[in-house]
């Protein structure tokens, strides 16, 4: 997780930019936390995902659809700054006599799938939005994976935090959902970008607002320029 913190970061503050633009959001990881353990005022969400492994001992390599990723949420209207932790649950290699927990690496689309998630929540939890869609967008296994879940070298199943009743959907690529704009899933209109067109629609964004600085700048020097001529 340490090496992959700041894309996550970037990644959530660039979707939060994109529904609240007014508003501060943070996201920060914070290995202490724990399911169901919350302080006053903060709110629960938690995703089980697929991910990769990797023994830092023998270099083994796995795979597993049953990683948890837990987030603890706090939204201070008074001061429009939201917080967020979040904590990634490790697992251990099977074959090693004394092996690590080992950090998941996720691919960038998971990472995507797993944050838009995030702020849906948020936005029904913090904000009261009104969504159109009720289901999370399902998360995608690069390569099909056979028999139970290693629950003896899984973090969150030794902690008491169990994934096995939850699944992970595994769709082809070209036929995974479409996920709609926050934005736009209030009004029930438009679809939302995909990890590719993120960036490319915050600058859009951008471009349009300083489009329409231009223009009223104009306008305005249009209304002098009569009224100056008109004063003569």
């Amino acid at each position: 997780m340490t090496r992959d913190t700041e894309v996550w970061k970037q990644m959530f503050q660039e979707l939060m930019r994109e529904v609240k633009p007014w508003h501060r959001w943070t996201l920060r990881p914070d290995k202490g936390l724990l399911p169901n353990v919350l302080k006053p005022g903060w709110m629960q969400y938690q995703q089980w995902t697929f991910a990769r492994f990797q023994c830092s001992s023998c270099s083994r390599n796995w795979a597993s659809a049953q990683v948890l990723v837990l987030f603890h949420m706090h939204w201070s209207e008074e001061k429009s700054r939201g917080q967020v932790k979040m904590r990634v649950f490790t697992q251990r290699c099977k074959k090693c006599p004394q092996p690590l927990f080992e950090d998941p690496e996720f691919t960038q689309e998971n990472i995507s799938r797993i944050l838009k998630n995030l702020v849906f929540r948020i936005m029904k939890k913090c904000y009261r939005g009104r969504f159109q869609l009720t289901e999370e967008v399902p998360m995608i296994k690069d390569i099909s994976l056979e028999g139970p879940h290693n629950s003896d070298n899984c973090e969150a199943c030794l902690e008491g935090f169990c994934a096995r009743s939850k699944q992970v959907t595994s769709l082809p690529q070209s036929q995974t959902p479409r996920v709609y704009s926050i934005y736009k899933v209030e009004e029930g209109v438009e679809p939302w970008a995909s990890r590719k067109n993120v960036c490319s629609y915050i600058l859009q964004n951008h471009i349009c607002r300083h489009v329409s600085i231009f223009c009223c700048c104009v306008i305005l020097i249009v209304i002098v320029v009569i009224v100056a001529r008109t004063a003569i």
